[in-house]
């Protein structure tokens, strides 16, 4: 047998072997996915790998060789939000709760119980008594609540929480992006605002899934991440968002809640598993750009409101070595990323096989092939250039979900269940 027919065989041999592997889960799985996630499935998808990523990887294990966990109260955690003048940190867990921290005794206790779980948190720019966070719902909570996924006002001194907005307009999804277009994006002026007081059945929806968020300097605009609208998601790692990285659905949108004149308006949609988010400016405090994750799609864009490029999305950087979610700026600019979980070489495969997506959507869960790989990006302050990238095996912990950026370490977010402790980590030297 000839050597390019003997590759052919054991080729066509392994889709054979993988197919009865496949076959034969589905039948002893009881679980159906869910109509949306088959329907969601398109035609064949080749996300690379950025070849810088391989000549800047840190050998060995330096978060494994340098990391410290602190304590070993303080449960898993969605967001870490610094206040290092004030000596103190609070921190989004995902057991309910906002916990404070005591960065100088590295002691920690419960703060506030919030009603559903804390995501994404951020202080007012001009108001470090008011934190504006995420609430989303978790495994636990019922699909029927009285106030649901959206943004909230916590007053740290008060520790009363005040809802910013629950819902948002509703989307003709029939419309698809232009060739020259990533989604569909509305550049400043050209988004349809709502007062949120008439926000009702008709012209609106819930949310279903706030995820992460970004206020303007001014203090007077809050921008939110959905990665997907599907009824009843749920904040973190599931096998819903597992599912909709899969099928690259294109169900990510951008909100804004403009706090002045109190509306709510879409400012993107038809985007893949929106993210981590952050705001960009030119001069002033009005933002001229945003630069959001597309988590699915391993990649960074940018949505221009201003300027030259005004209502124009580009992709800055593609090609991540894994899924990208929180993100956060250090004092000199650089993009610090967290990647959850490496993006490895099967997704990649079945992306470019979409035939097979359909039966994996049947593979439970716990028998998915998921890496307990997780690790930290840095990049260029503009965002497209690599320039840090670390992994550390899961041995301690898996699923940094966001890098928070201090004056002197790095502070790790770890969303893995049953984990305890406050993570930190020294600068590189290297970079």
């Amino acid at each position: 047998m000839g050597k390019n027919k003997k590759i052919s065989f054991f080729h066509r041999l392994n889709n054979l072997l993988f197919s009865m592997i496949v076959f034969y889960l589905v039948l002893v799985s009881c679980r159906t996915p869910e109509e949306y996630f088959k329907k969601q499935i398109k035609g064949p998808v080749e996300l690379s790998y950025h070849p810088a990523f391989d000549s800047i990887k840190s050998e060995g294990d330096p978060i494994k060789q340098n990391v410290t966990i602190s304590g070993s109260v303080l449960p898993a955690q969605d967001e870490i939000l610094l206040q290092e003048d004030l000596g103190r940190a609070f921190v989004a867990s995902i057991d309910g709760w906002i916990w404070k921290v005591d960065l100088k005794n590295n002691t920690t206790e419960p703060f506030l119980k919030t009603p559903l779980l804390p995501g994404g948190m951020v202080f007012h720019p001009k108001n470090p008594d008011i934190i504006f966070m995420c609430l989303s719902r978790g495994k636990q909570h019922d699909i029927n609540l009285v106030d649901g996924p959206g943004i909230y006002e916590l007053t740290i001194s008060t520790k009363q929480l005040r809802k910013i907005g629950t819902r948002v307009p509703l989307v003709d999804k029939t419309k698809e992006p232009l060739d020259n277009q990533i989604g569909i994006f509305f550049s400043k002026g050209k988004e349809t605002k709502i007062p949120i007081s008439k926000l009702n059945e008709t012209n609106s929806r819930n949310v279903e899934k706030a995820d992460d968020l970004a206020i303007s300097n001014d203090g007077e605009r809050i921008y939110f991440t959905e990665p997907y609208d599907h009824p009843n998601s749920i904040l973190g790692v599931s096998s819903q968002s597992k599912h909709e990285v899969l099928t690259l659905g294109r169900n990510g949108h951008l909100w804004k809640y403009d706090l002045k004149d109190n509306t709510a308006s879409l400012i993107a949609y038809q985007y893949t598993y929106l993210d981590g988010i952050l705001l960009e400016y030119s001069q002033g405090e009005t933002e001229t750009s945003i630069l959001l994750n597309e988590l699915s799609k391993s990649r960074l864009v940018r949505l221009h409101l201003t300027g030259d490029k005004e209502g124009k999305d580009e992709i800055v950087i593609e090609g991540l070595p894994g899924f990208p979610d929180g993100m956060d700026r250090d004092a000199t600019g650089r993009i610090w990323i967290a990647v959850p979980v490496e993006r490895s070489k099967l997704i990649t495969w079945l992306h470019k096989h979409p035939f097979w997506k359909s039966l994996v959507l049947y593979i439970p869960e716990s028998l998915q092939p998921v890496s307990k790989k997780t690790g930290i990006i840095a990049l260029s302050p503009n965002g497209s250039k690599p320039i840090y990238y670390s992994v550390h095996d899961g041995s301690l912990f898996s699923y940094i979900i966001v890098v928070v950026p201090g004056k002197e370490k790095l502070y790790l977010a770890v969303y893995q269940d049953g984990f305890k402790g406050l993570v930190t980590l020294p600068y590189p030297n290297n970079i």
